[in-house]
């Protein structure tokens, strides 16, 4: 049977699979408590869903946001002050999937920085802006479990555009992915004194944040998330954005860690043939057809 493929419907069939499609931001708060001592103005704790900013200050001093220049305004993050808490809720649940990349399976996402020591050419020389936030996880939002060893707002600084130098005013042309975490067993020590297009390498594709594997907590899935600062804190966190993290996905046929519209132009090109080892070959029969493009369009992200 040949399958014809018009334009026309592949919209349809995206447009569809869209509003199938599960978002990974988080998606409402349940509890807030401003705390003591909070960047005054920085108080709407609905900055903190959605997807984090890449670009900052606009109307103001505008920049792209990078792991020397973070979010920075009211309209981007929320601060949570000594004795606060922000406790947030996803429509869907977090899973503990070791199929995702590093096996993590959360990452919070902050307003930290590193220090330029070679300004303006990006080159770390230390953290700022790294002011803690105690993570608790929870199931039901009743029974709650601390993770240990790690802290809200913290390295990895977040990076918004691949393409972007680290002050730069206007937009790169390639985002970053705000889904795909750093790499736990590098340090961000590690990349002190090295030169901005070795920190850009070594970010890959991630926009950084805070990494979090419910695997060593013994957590299957999660649904809640509470970020709390204790009543003796000299600093007040702030929070940019919580997102779920998905598995990797076969439909990635570029490596970028997207499923989207140059994905589907190589399945396309590559359309009918018989496969051996081909990428666009997802299910791995040894045809690419529409089997193929049904599984693309499942795992597509933009």
């Amino acid at each position: 049977m040949r399958v014809r493929i018009t334009l026309a419907s592949l919209c349809l069939m995206i447009s569809s699979i869209h509003a199938m499609s599960q978002d990974p931001w988080a998606d409402v708060v349940i509890n807030w408590e401003p705390g003591i001592g909070g960047a005054p103005g920085y108080d709407s704790p609905q900055r903190s869903l959605g997807q984090p900013a890449r670009m900052s200050g606009q109307g103001i001093d505008p920049g792209v946001v990078s792991p020397f220049q973070p979010a920075w305004t009211p309209n981007e993050l929320v601060s949570i002050g000594a004795g606060g808490e922000l406790v947030i809720a996803f429509d869907e649940w977090i899973m503990n999937d070791p199929d995702n990349p590093h096996g993590i399976d959360l990452i919070v996402f902050g307003n930290s920085g590193f220090i330029d020591g070679n300004s303006p050419l990006g080159t770390n020389n230390g953290l700022f802006g790294a002011d803690g936030g105690l993570i608790s996880l929870s199931e039901d939002g009743e029974d709650w479990l601390m993770v240990p060893g790690c802290l809200a707002d913290d390295a990895w600084p977040t990076r918004g555009w691949i393409d972007a130098d680290p002050y730069d005013m206007e937009p790169g042309s390639e985002p970053s992915d705000f889904l795909t975490p750093m790499d736990p067993a590098i340090s961000w020590t590690s990349t002190i004194g090295i030169p901005w297009s070795d920190l850009v390498e070594t970010y890959g594709r991630s926009a950084g944040g805070v990494g979090i594997d419910l695997e060593p907590l013994g957590l299957n899935r999660i649904r809640f998330v509470r970020i709390s600062v204790p009543v003796d804190a000299f600093l007040a966190p702030e929070i940019d954005g919580i997102v779920d993290v998905p598995p990797q996905q076969p439909a990635d046929l570029d490596g970028n860690g997207l499923v989207n519209v140059n994905d589907l132009l190589m399945l396309l090109e590559a359309w009918g043939s018989a496969s051996s080892g081909n990428p666009a070959d997802i299910d791995n029969d040894g045809n690419i057809d529409v089997v193929d493009l049904l599984l693309m369009l499942k795992g597509w992200t933009q």
